[in-house]
C-alpha cells in the first residue's frame, strides 16, 4: 500500500553553503579556545618569580622600660619595624614596664642560649654588645627569645644620629 499524504513532507538536506557556515564556526571556535590555553599555559610557565629573601633568625621580644619615661616601651615598639632588616625577622610580643626605672643604659637580654641573635639585634639598634646578658624565663610559655630593657638612652635608639 502506497501511502500519500499531503501532509507528510520528506525534508530536504541541508543546503552545503549552511553546511560549510557551520564548519568553519566550529573550526574558529576551536581555533579561539586553542589559542587561549596557549597563552594561559605561557603565562603560567614564563611567569615571573619572586625570591623572597627568608630571615636566619626569628626574635620573639619583650620590651621593657626602664627608663621610666611614659609610652617609652610603645614608641620603640613602633619605630622598631623601621630599625630592623635581615637576617633578622622580630615579633613584638609584650611592652610593660621593668623593675626600676633607673636603668642609664639600654641593654638585651637573651632568653636563650644563642647569643648570635641577640648580638645581631643589638649591633642593629646600635648597642654595645657588652650590653648583652643571658638570663632564661623560667616559665617561658610565650616563647620569648629577647628581651630589650630601655634605659635613658632610649631616643637614640630610636632616633639614631647619622655619622
Amino acid at each position: 500500500m502506497k501511502r500519500t499524504s499531503s501532509t507528510s513532507r520528506r525534508k530536504q538536506p541541508r543546503t552545503k553553503d549552511k553546511s560549510r557556515v557551520l564548519e568553519l564556526a566550529i573550526v574558529a571556535l576551536f581555533a579561539l579556545v586553542l589559542i587561549y590555553g596557549a597563552s594561559f599555559a605561557i603565562r603560567v610557565t614564563h611567569g615571573f618569580s619572586k625570591t623572597i629573601d627568608m630571615p636566619e633568625y626569628s626574635v620573639r621580644l619583650q620590651i621593657l622600660n626602664g627608663c621610666g619615661v611614659t609610652g617609652a616601651a610603645s614608641k620603640l615598639a613602633k619605630a622598631l619595624p623601621g630599625l630592623i632588616s635581615l637576617p633578622l625577622e622580630v615579633a613584638i610580643l609584650d611592652t610593660d614596664d621593668f623593675n626600676s626605672y633607673d636603668v642609664k643604659e639600654s641593654f638585651v637580654i637573651s632568653r636563650d642560649g644563642d647569643l648570635k641573635a641577640a648580638g645581631l639585634f643589638a649591633q642593629q639598634l646600635g648597642l654595645n654588645a657588652d650590653n648583652i646578658v643571658y638570663k632564661p624565663i623560667e616559665n617561658n610559655y610565650r616563647s620569648i627569645s629577647l628581651t630589650l630593657v630601655l634605659g635613658d638612652d632610649f631616643e637614640t635608639i630610636i632616633n639614631p644620629v647619622s655619622e
